[in-house]
């Protein structure tokens, strides 16, 4: 049984839930506590003298978090990397034609390391939530009086005008090297998928070493992406000590098993494994990306609907959703995509 990050992406659903969550309630106390009171006087000074009270909350509920996306991620990556060396065992047996399996020794230390690494780039992101929820309470404060002195807008209208704004980028929980912000749920999600796919992956390999085997095949991929399609059929050395074969590092250095990617590793014996003809479905690929496309704009809408202040603003960004929702059931029925509930929602996990 050939192994890829598909495996094991269901694994990444709990995490990625509780941060979701997160994000949902974060932004529905802002709003909450913004709304009250909106239309007295002295609004802004009052809300204000809250922001400790405030940010000691959210502190509370983002430690929370941590603790309990650390004992989940460490149970996916487990179960993922158990996946991946089930998905070895079977190849073995199939082309071998025997049960006596070796078991990989070093797969402790493997599992270990690889639900490190993800904590602790998940818990890297709680200082930033906290930053990036307060500074979005504090601005929302200082431009609606703004807007209110200058007569531009009535208060309720500024309140929930930069509410917006923020809500349709979401939380930013992670900046990366090219200074882009990932929302909480979409790094959560990133972190997963990666983590739970490399634990898969590393399953797979060190079984297959642990009973004497190198190589490995790259699957074909009718809908690949790009990055990957020069790896297909391509045969690789999981040790890089091969002469004939490049090392399979040098593929994942490459992109190779990037989040999303629908490529597979099998097990190759010269002679005996067959490579699989090439097929390509560009046309495939950008119906597959409309829908992650559709599957984000939801998201961000029901976050608008988390922000608003009131009901009027919630029932508008309920329509939205329904309408986006529609024109994402109309792709997937023509494009023969699988529909992935889990990727449009923002939450109830916590």
């Amino acid at each position: 049984m050939a192994v890829s990050p598909a495996l094991a992406e269901n694994l990444s659903v709990d995490v990625v839930g509780m941060y979701a969550e997160a994000e949902r309630t974060l932004t529905e106390r802002i709003a909450r506590n913004l709304a009250k009171g909106l239309d007295a006087p002295g609004w802004a000074e009052k809300k204000l003298s809250e922001v400790q009270y405030l940010t000691q909350q959210n502190a509370r509920l983002i430690d929370q978090l941590g603790e309990k996306a650390a004992a989940q991620a460490t149970l996916d990556i487990t179960k993922a990397y158990n996946r991946g060396g089930s998905a070895a065992a079977s190849e073995l047996a199939k082309t071998l034609g025997t049960t006596a399996i070796e078991s990989a020794v070093p797969g402790l230390s493997s599992v270990e390391a690889l639900a490190a690494e993800t904590i602790t780039g998940l818990k890297a992101t709680g200082p930033r939530i906290l930053r990036s929820t307060m500074d979005t309470y504090r601005s929302v404060i200082s431009e609606s009086a703004g807007q209110v002195l200058t007569g531009a807008q009535t208060r309720r209208q500024a309140a929930q005008g930069a509410l917006n704004r923020f809500a349709k980028k979401g939380i930013t929980g992670f900046v990366d090297r090219a200074g882009r912000g990932w929302s909480l749920q979409s790094y959560a999600e990133m972190a997963m998928r990666s983590g739970t796919a490399n634990a898969a992956v590393q399953g797979h390999t060190d079984k297959l070493v642990a009973n004497g085997e190198d190589l490995v095949i790259i699957s074909d991929a009718p809908r690949e992406c790009p990055l990957c399609r020069d790896f297909e059929n391509k045969v690789f050395s999981l040790s890089g000590t091969d002469p004939k074969y490049p090392p399979l590092q040098t593929a994942r250095d490459g992109g190779l098993w990037h989040p999303g990617c629908r490529h597979s590793s099998s097990l190759y014996q010269e002679g005996f494994t067959k490579p699989r003809g090439k097929t390509a479905d560009p046309e495939g690929y950008k119906a597959g990306q409309e829908q992650r496309r559709l599957e984000r704009k939801i998201r961000e809408q029901k976050r608008l609907e988390a922000a608003g202040l009131d009901d009027q603003a919630k029932k508008k960004a309920r329509a939205k959703i329904r309408n986006t929702q529609a024109q994402l059931r109309e792709h997937v029925s023509a494009n023969d995509l699988r529909r992935l509930p889990y990727r449009e929602q923002i939450g109830r996990a916590l």
